[in-house]
C-alpha cells in the first residue's frame, strides 16, 4: 500500500491519484483508487502529526497519524471509504508511506488481518480472519476470535501463509502443521470436531497420506 507524498498541504488542495491494490491469495483481491482530493485539517501533515482528509466518490477518509517528509511514517490510522455503507482500516506502523511493522487490516469486506508487516506485504506472525459478517473494534479479543472464527495463524511470506501455522474452522476442526504458498505442505496434525488428532502428509496442497 504505497500511500502519497503529502504535498504543499498548507496551499491549494491538491489532487493525487490513490491506490492500494490487496494481490495475497489469500484475501480477495481489492483495489481501493480515485481519491481525489487531500487536506490536511490538523496538526503537521508533512514532518510531524496530523490529520489528512481524503476525498473519494464514497465520502471522505482520512489518515491520522506520524509524517516524515510528506509520507506517512511512524504510527498512524488510514480509513478509507470503499463503498456508501464499507470503508477499509489499516491501523498501525508505516515506514516511508507503506506499511511495516505490526499493524491491523480490515478490508471492509470479511476480511482481517492482526500482524506483522515488511515492505507492504504480510511478513512475519499474524494472523488472518475471514468471512467475517462484520467487524468491531474492540468487541471481541483476538484470542477469542482465533477460537470462535475460521482463520490462520501463523508465519506469513511475501502475503502467503508460509511456514508453521494453525489452520481453524469455526466448527472446532483445526490443522496445525507446515504451509508453503498457502498451501498445506509437509507434516502435519488434524484435529476432529472430536478431539480426535491424526497426522496427515501433504505435498504442496496435494494430501498424501495419513499417518
Amino acid at each position: 500500500m504505497k500511500i502519497i507524498r503529502v504535498r504543499a498541504v498548507h496551499t491549494a488542495v491538491s489532487v493525487f491519484a490513490f491506490i492500494l491494490l490487496i494481490t495475497a491469495q489469500i484475501s480477495s483481491a481489492q483495489s481501493l483508487k480515485d481519491v481525489t482530493d487531500e487536506n490536511c485539517i490538523q496538526g503537521d501533515c508533512i514532518d510531524g502529526r496530523g490529520k489528512l482528509e481524503l476525498s473519494t466518490p464514497f465520502g471522505k477518509g482520512q489518515y491520522f497519524g506520524d509524517f516524515r517528509d510528506g509520507e506517512f511514517h511512524g504510527r498512524g490510522r488510514l480509513e478509507i471509504p470503499i463503498s456508501f455503507v464499507e470503508k477499509a482500516i489499516y491501523d498501525g506502523n508505516w515506514n516511508k508511506g507503506i506499511r511495516s511493522g505490526r499493524g491491523t487490516y480490515w478490508n471492509g469486506t470479511g476480511s482481517l488481518y492482526i500482524g506483522q508487516w515488511r515492505d507492504d506485504e504480510r511478513n512475519g506472525q499474524g494472523t488472518y480472519f475471514h468471512n467475517l459478517p462484520r467487524w468491531g473494534e474492540n468487541e471481541h479479543s483476538e484470542f477469542w476470535m482465533k477460537e470462535n472464527t475460521e482463520n490462520y495463524s501463523g508465519e506469513f511470506v511475501d502475503d502467503n501463509y508460509q511456514g508453521k501455522g494453525i489452520y481453524r474452522w469455526a466448527d472446532g476442526r483445526k490443522y496445525d502443521g507446515s504451509f508453503f504458498a498457502n498451501n498445506k505442505h509437509g507434516s502435519g496434525t488434524f484435529y476432529f470436531v472430536t478431539g480426535v488428532a491424526r497426522t496427515q502428509v501433504w505435498n504442496y496442497g496435494d494430501f498424501v497420506r495419513w499417518d
